[in-house]
Order: C-alpha cells, then structure tokens, then sequence
C-alpha cells in the first residue's frame, strides 16, 4: 500500500451547548521519536495528552514534522501521505498551530502564534482498491479550548434568550447587547442577533473590559461582570442593570460564559403562528431519530425498520410558515429548503454500503414541483362567495431558494367570462399543510445512470459489476424561514431532517431461457428449462420466480421443489447491512445452453407455461411488478 488518505473534522467546546469548528488552523502531524512508545501513546485519552508547547519545544520536533494541512471553515482536512514522505501507515503526533482562534475579534496588535499538542493516532487503515482511508474527528475538551482562546486575549458568550413564559420558546431576531458593569464606565462589550433557536454568540478581546476611561487597567483579576439588555426592533425586551452584573454566576465571569436569558415582555406564539416543518408526506420529522412507523430512522429510512420507505418522484414537505412574523406583524416571512449529500469515505461511490460522510455543505433546493399552499376566498364577479387554489412552482422562487407567499398575486375566475387578479393576505388566506414539493427526480439526475438503457436481455443471468450497481443516495434537508422585511432579515425558525433517501433510478432486471436464446419460438423438449434472471436495485422489498399456466402456478408447486424457486426478501434492520440488500442473479449464459438456474420440468404435461420474475422496491406507496417469457412444452 502506497497511498493513504488521513481525514476529519476538528471542533472546540465553548460550552457543550456550544461548540465551534477549528476552522482556518494548521493540522500538523509528526513521526514519532525514538523514545516514544506508539501503544502507550495511542491508547491514551486525548484529555491526558493535550498540551499548550512553548517555541522550544515546537523547534525541537520540527525535524520529525511529517505533513500539516489547513483546515476549511467546517473544521475539515484531509491528509494525502505515501511514498513523497516515507509514510507506511504507521501512528504519528497530531499537533494544530494557530495564527489566531476562530471567530477572535480583530484587536490592535496580532496574537503571537502558538502550538499545542492533541494525542497520538494510530490510523485504523480502511483499504479500497489501492488506497488505505482513515477518518478522525475530535472535538477539543472545553477546559483546555477556553483556557487556550484566552492565550490570545479571545473571550466569548454564548447564549440563549427565550420567553420567561412556559414553554420557553426561543426568541429569534433579537438583538443582545453585553456589558460589564465597571466601577467607573460600564464597558460595552459586544452585541449579536439570536437565530432561530434563539441562541447568539459575542466575542470580545480582554482589552474591552481591562481598561478605564483614562486606559489604566483596573481588571487586574478575574473576568468582567457581565449584564445583557435585548430589544426586537426599537422595542426593549430585556433590560438587566449593573446589579445583575455583579450577582453570584455574573461576575468575573471566565473566558467562555454560557447564559439563559429570558424575557417577560414577549409571550409565547399559539402554534398557528409558529413556523415550523412537521412531515415527509405522512412521516413525522420530528423525534428524530425514530424507531416508530411515523417516523425516520438515523440512516434516513421511514415508517419503521420492517417498511424502511424510500422516496422518489415529487416528494411532499408538510407543515406550517405564517405569512407574517408575529414578533413584528408588518414583516412577511420567507421560507426555503436546503438540502446537502451524504457521500462515502474517498468519495467514490460504494454500492455495498450506506454513505457515511455528512454533506459538506448545503444548498437552497430550487428543485420544486408545483405545490398547492393554500385558497384565497373573494367575491366572484356574480356577487357569490368563491375560492381559488394558491399554488408555488419554480416562478416563485426568490434569490437563494426563498419563497414568500404575503401579498402573491393570484389570478382568479370571476364566473361571468372575466378574470381579476387577488393577493394573498391573512384575512382571505387558508392554508393547507403543504410547504413544498421536492422534485426528487431533478435532484438525483446530478448522478448519471449506472445502466442508462437497462440490462439488456442477452445480459439476463449475470451479475452487476460494482460500477453497474446504483448506490444509495443519502440526503440532509433544511428548512429556514427569515422575517423578509427586517434590516438583517434574521432567521426566526430552523428544523433539520438529518438523513433521507431518495431514489429514481429503474430496477436492473433482465429475464430469459437459455432454450429460447437460438429460437424464442422453439418448444421445450428436454427435461429442464434453465432460467437466466437477474434482479438488482440498492432498495429492492423482495424478488421471486415462478412458472405457471393456465391452470395455475406450476413451479414452486404446494410441496416445496428441491431446490427452491429463486426468491428473496428485505430483512429489517439491525444489522444496517440489511438496508443493502439488492436481489440475486441466477448465474449467465453458457455456451452449451445449460446456464442459469435449472428447473426439472420433465414432469410438467404439455403445455403453454409462464416463467414470471416479480418484484417490489421500498418506494413509498410502491406496489409490485414482474416481467415474463413464455415457452411451450
């Protein structure tokens, strides 16, 4: 082996409410020294092992540095080693060398670079053709994150603000101010806009509050004494005093302060004014994961492991977007989906496996069917009460994916020959559940088609190469909605579906007789009809064989044949291997017409006979389907 992929993801804990990805940072690697015991070192806990390294220390294994990479703003980085650095998948020293820290607020000099150690790794090597793949990702411990910001001067709050009111619910689009109550001047020490979840985060530098007004330093120990005021708007919601600053928990606070905020001023929104994203067609996103048939499991499947639906064609995403935000009732609100590819490690696609590797990224998803929202109620042109469908399709769609359905014009029938054109608005608006149709069909068509004009039938009875076989595509989706009308237009509501499968591509099936390969008319004279057959799709529900006439089935008969009809069937998961099965092939056509699967017929009267091959996928709402060759006898 001669070319090894070392990849990951680094974070560091501000809180564990509140982690942060080491994004922009050197990952540097090092061979071990002579001294060093590589089983002792690599079975150790990395929290025994991290360390802050001085220059000497750094200087003195500079000779042994094996490679560094830097990572990309999600904290990733990947690693390429083999022959160009003598590597041969052996354990090595991970060590990250910081510039600065993420998210360090810009001060009036640099920070002076520093290095720390993380832990010894000794790769657990995954091979793929010619090519070992290892993947590690590590979240640093906050005591040591926190403690190794502050060497840079880097402070930081992280926080929630929610309604005091159960059942608490988080306050988007707030601006949080933080102060720390000073002797002489209180000192401002930042400001942020909660998200949707109502969490915000402010970084401020050590110098922001170890100064007074004539820039002596006065905050000789300890951190600041730390109060918040918040307003939505020109409107104050929370307005905390110096006396806040200095009670138990609010002074001198440490490098990384986590806090609940919760304001009396805002009440918690009835759940028609809450935006939120409830359903895949009839499964519920929401616990997630969920063993139960209304929901998803972690791997993506609905309706439990027995159903483990897949979805394909226009795929409903259900539940609720106002069309005003009720924080601020003259704002219309926008929403979008985002969606983003699991993929496998190396990123070659593996038909033998669940894709593994979280998406990277995500993106708006334009990819909508039309998409029936709601009814407008008006006054036809004969004087009667009337209503029209409001649908969304891919003329609606603003930059960036988002859609607003407030004040859409909706062209309506009059019912006396004439036209007139309505806009949506809450006091003639009902909605229906529907949010959006995913066009699955535009989304999976990135990946061509492994067999794009299926499996010929000369094909019948072999195999599918790996490169033949269509893999399992694993998505994540997003949904957001934003007050369209604020300044910042901040996000007031998020929900997740972490993983679920999408799938169009056609079944590769292909079925023959090896006796009817030279003359498709010629009856069947031996005492065996040999069946070539091949079935194969990544979400395949069952498959079975059979031959019959018309007097019913033939093959299998009551009494079970020796052997069986071929057949099989999708096993629920655990293990999740399950989740791969993806049907058989009878064996292919051989030179002497005596291929496939043999079926002793010699018993069989003559007659005219049907072989069948039936099978049914794990789409949703699919049903089953079979293909057939007739022979006589």
């Amino acid at each position: 082996m001669s070319h090894y992929i070392f990849k990951g993801r680094l974070c560091g804990f501000i809180c564990p409410e509140c982690p942060e990805p080491l994004s922009n940072l050197k990952v540097r690697l090092y061979r071990l020294r002579g001294e060093q015991n590589a089983v002792v070192l690599a079975v150790a806990n990395p929290k025994d092992t991290l360390a802050v390294l001085s220059d000497e220390q750094v200087q003195a294994k500079a000779k042994t540095l094996l490679a560094e990479v830097a990572t990309d703003a999600a904290g990733s980085f990947t690693f390429e080693l083999g022959e160009k650095q003598g590597y041969k998948g052996e354990a090595f020293e991970v060590d990250i060398y910081c510039g600065t820290v993420p998210h360090r607020k810009p001060g009036r000099e640099p920070p002076k670079p520093r290095q720390f150690s993380v832990t010894t790794v000794q790769p657990l090597w995954r091979q793929r053709e010619d090519i070992a793949l290892a993947v590690w990702d590590y979240c640093i411990p906050n005591r040591f994150w926190c403690h190794f910001r502050s060497l840079f001067g880097a402070w930081t709050i992280c926080g929630r603000l929610r309604t005091c009111v159960s059942p608490q619910t988080p306050i988007a689009g707030a601006t949080v101010r933080a102060f720390d109550a000073d002797w002489l001047q209180d000192d401002p020490l930042g400001s942020a806009v909660t998200d949707a979840t109502g969490r915000f985060r402010i970084d401020y530098l050590a110098d922001d509050f170890k100064k007074d007004v004539l820039g002596l330093n006065i905050e000789l120990f300890g951190g600041p004494d730390v109060y918040f005021t918040a307003e939505i708007g020109s409107v104050n919601i929370l307005d905390e005093t110096q006396a806040d600053g200095r009670r138990p928990g609010r002074e001198n606070v440490s490098p990384c302060f986590c806090v609940e905020l919760c304001s009396d001023e805002v009440q918690p929104p009835d759940v028609e004014h809450i935006p939120h994203w409830q359903q895949v067609e009839v499964f519920d996103i929401h616990p997630f994961p969920s063993s139960s048939t209304t929901g998803f499991s972690a791997e993506g499947y609905a309706g439990g492991a027995a159903n483990s639906y897949v979805f394909g064609g226009g795929v409903a995403l259900k539940g609720n977007c106002p069309l005003r935000n009720i924080a601020a009732p003259a704002n219309a609100l926008e929403y979008r989906f985002l969606i983003g590819e699991w993929t496998w490690p190396g990123g070659v696609d593996d038909p033998t496996a669940l894709p593994t590797v979280a998406p990277a990224a995500m993106a708006p998803a334009t990819q909508i069917a039309t998409t029936h929202v709601g009814y407008v109620f008006y006054t036809n042109g004969l004087g009667f009460p009337d209503s029209a469908q409001v649908n969304i399709g891919p003329g609606d769609l603003l930059p960036g994916g988002w859609i607003r359905v407030d004040n859409k014009a909706v062209t309506v029938d009059m019912r006396d020959g004439t036209t007139s054109v309505v806009n949506v608005n809450s006091s003639i608006f009902l909605r229906t559940f529907d949010l959006f149709v995913l066009n699955s069909p535009a989304i999976t068509s990135a990946h061509p088609a492994k067999l794009p004009g299926g499996l010929p039938i000369l094909d019948a009875g072999r195999s599918l190469t790996t490169a033949e076989r269509e893999p399992i595509r694993r998505y994540r989706l997003m949904f957001e909605v934003r007050d369209g009308d604020a300044p910042l237009q901040p996000t007031v509501a998020t929900d997740t579906l972490d993983s679920i499968v999408l799938d169009n591509s056609p079944v590769a099936v292909a079925l023959d007789l090896e006796e009817l390969r030279t003359n498709a008319c010629n009856p069947v004279s031996a005492g065996a009809v040999h069946i070539l057959y091949t079935v194969d799709h990544p979400h395949l529900r069952f498959f079975s064989l059979g031959i019959s006439n018309n007097n019913g089935i033939v093959h299998p008969p009551v009494v079970p044949s020796v052997p069986p009809m071929p057949s099989g069937n999708f096993a629920p998961p655990p293990p999740t291997s399950n989740y791969v099965f993806r049907g058989d092939a009878g064996g292919p056509h051989l030179p002497g017409n005596n291929g496939g699967f043999a079926v002793d017929v010699s018993t069989d009267p003559s007659c005219a006979y049907r072989v069948a091959v039936s099978w049914q996928t794990r789409h949703y709402l699919s049903s089953a389907t079979s293909t057939d060759r007739l022979y006589c006898k």
